[in-house]
């Protein structure tokens, strides 16, 4: 069958459709994304207080893969984990149910970063976080939203903990999915530059602390199962970079 290409279909509405194989298509740059992610979570937990519960939230939640990490995560008392797709957070919400810690306070809520006078709840919540957690979202978003949004949310000093698609993955693909019918869907997507993004950052009040990582699929990756078989075109190529900053007082 011919794969048919669809460029146009809004991002809510390719997340709608998404969900149902998110977790399950073999997606190579969220399974960099979980391998790598865990040493930034570290790092930036050990720039909070030890001494106080810790509000967590992560703008664009998806199906819950990187809120199950959270839970298992020392000193949380809240996470509000947002995304503008209701059958993402369905998945989400079903995931993280059977192993949610009775301690923590763990709200699924439905925000779109373009439209943020529509949900009242997240503006409910806004600079409460110590913590804001947003992993391959930035590329969906226009820059200077993106980092107004996480600003927003944050308290002074708050942490932002923040990874995405490589530009040099991004400029040979673009985030997507194989449909029912064998169709190739994609909706848009940015490409941005490590350094615009460290600029676009430093001028909305964020300071990067200390260095961006990069990563690259290997063939030790195939090998040791990281990625699946859709690695194999990217080998060599760099499709990841997450970093941790600081919103300054």
């Amino acid at each position: 069958m011919t794969t048919k290409q669809i460029h146009s279909l809004p991002t809510k509405d390719l997340y709608a459709r998404w969900a149902k194989v998110y977790d399950t298509d073999g997606n190579i740059l969220q399974a960099i994304d979980d391998h790598s992610l865990p040493p930034l979570l570290t790092r930036a937990l050990n720039l909070l207080p030890t001494t106080q519960s810790l509000t967590i939230t992560e703008l664009g939640a998806g199906t819950g893969r990187n809120t199950l990490k959270l839970l298992s995560l020392p000193n949380i008392s809240t996470i509000h984990a947002l995304d503008l797709s209701p059958e993402m957070l369905a998945v989400a919400q079903s995931r993280c149910s059977p192993s949610a810690n009775k301690n923590i306070d763990l709200q699924f809520l439905e925000f779109d970063a373009l439209q943020p006078q529509d949900f009242p709840q997240v503006k409910e919540i806004e600079g409460k976080a110590d913590m804001v957690l947003s992993t391959l979202v930035l590329e969906h978003l226009p820059i200077q939203v993106f980092f107004e949004t996480a600003k927003r949310l944050l308290k002074p000093g708050g942490i932002l903990v923040l990874s995405n698609m490589h530009a040099e993955m991004g400029k040979r693909s673009q985030a997507g999915f194989v449909g029912e019918q064998g169709e190739k869907v994609q909706g848009d997507s940015f490409v941005y530059e490590i350094g615009e993004v460290v600029d676009v950052a430093g001028g909305m009040g964020f300071e990067v602390l200390g260095e961006v990582q990069e990563r690259s699929v290997e063939r030790a990756d195939l090998e040791g199962g990281v990625v699946g078989e859709r690695g194999r075109k990217w080998v060599g190529c760099r499709v990841w970079f997450g970093c941790v900053l600081r919103l300054r007082e």
